[in-house]
C-alpha cells in the first residue's frame, strides 16, 4: 500500500514528471479514466511542451528563421528540461535562452545566434515594460546643479552590444524574399524602446552606449559623459540629448 503524499509532495512529482518522461512516481496517483496512468501524463507532458515551445516561438521568431522548425523544436524540449519556468506567465519564460544556446553544441556553427536571442529577449522586456510620459528638453534649463543632475530614461529602453551585426541579421531575417547575407565582421550597439505599441531599435555609435549604459547604473550625467569620452573622443553631448529627448526617451530628471 503506497502512503498517500502530501500536496505539495503531489505538485513536485508531477512538475518532475511534466519535464522527464522516465519519472513515474506519480503514476500510483494517477487516474487513467481508460488510459494508463503513463499515457494520461503524457498527454499532459505534451501540453506542457507545445506551450511552452510556443512561447519561445513567440520571443524569438528570427532564431526560429535562422535554425529552422526541427533544430528549434529540439531545442525547446531540451530548454524546458535544463531550464524549466519558475514563473506562472509565460511572457516570463525564454528570459535563458541565449546562455542555453551558447551552451549547445549543436549551435556552435551560429556563433551570432546567442547575441541574435539576446536582441530577441530585450525586444521582449522592451514591448512588455511600464510606460511613462516624457518631458521636454526645456527643463534643462531650470538645473541649478548640473554636476548631480541624472536622467530617468523611459523603463522600455534597453541597450545591448554585440560583436556581431546582430541587427543587420535582424533585419534581414524580416524579408519575405530569400537573398544572401554577407556578414560583415563589425561590431554592432543597438539601443531599443518601445515607440507606441511597436519596438523601435537604433545602432548606436561606441559613445552613445557608453553615456546610456552609465546612466542605467545610475551614474549621474556627468559621470556618464566622461564614460562616453572615453569610448569615442569626439563624442557630442548635446546631439545625443537632443535625440534622447526629442525620441521621448527621457522621462524625469533629479538632482543631488
Amino acid at each position: 500500500m503506497h502512503n498517500t503524499p502530501s500536496l505539495p509532495e503531489l505538485q513536485r512529482q508531477f512538475a518532475t514528471a511534466m519535464l522527464d518522461e522516465e519519472s513515474s512516481v506519480i503514476s500510483a496517483w494517477v487516474l487513467g479514466n481508460g488510459l494508463t496512468p503513463k499515457a494520461r501524463l503524457r498527454i499532459y507532458r505534451n501540453i506542457v511542451h507545445n506551450n511552452h515551445a510556443a512561447a519561445l516561438r513567440t520571443a524569438y521568431p528570427v532564431v526560429l528563421k535562422l535554425v529552422g522548425e526541427d533544430f528549434f523544436e529540439n531545442a525547446a524540449a531540451r530548454y524546458l528540461r535544463d531550464y524549466p519556468t519558475r514563473s506562472g506567465n509565460l511572457q516570463d519564460y525564454g528570459s535563458n535562452y541565449a546562455e542555453f544556446l551558447a551552451k549547445m553544441p549543436e549551435a556552435s556553427g551560429l556563433a551570432y545566434l546567442p547575441d541574435v536571442a539576446q536582441l530577441e529577449w530585450a525586444r521582449q522586456e522592451s514591448y512588455l515594460a511600464a510606460d511613462a510620459e516624457s518631458i521636454d528638453i526645456t527643463v534643462l534649463a531650470d538645473v541649478q546643479e548640473p554636476e548631480g543632475l541624472h536622467l530617468q530614461l523611459h523603463p522600455s529602453t534597453r541597450l545591448l552590444s554585440s560583436v556581431h551585426p546582430v541587427l543587420d541579421i535582424w533585419n534581414f531575417c524580416q524579408q519575405s524574399t530569400v537573398e544572401h547575407l554577407e556578414l560583415s565582421s563589425k561590431q554592432q550597439r543597438v539601443l531599443l524602446w518601445r515607440d507606441g505599441t511597436q519596438v523601435a531599435m537604433q545602432e548606436v555609435d561606441a559613445g552613445t552606449h557608453a553615456l546610456i549604459a552609465a546612466m542605467f547604473l545610475g551614474t549621474p550625467l556627468a559621470g556618464a559623459h566622461e564614460d562616453a569620452l572615453l569610448a569615442e573622443k569626439d563624442f557630442d553631448l548635446s546631439t545625443c540629448l537632443h535625440w534622447l529627448f526629442t525620441t521621448a526617451l527621457v522621462t524625469g530628471l533629479t538632482t543631488n
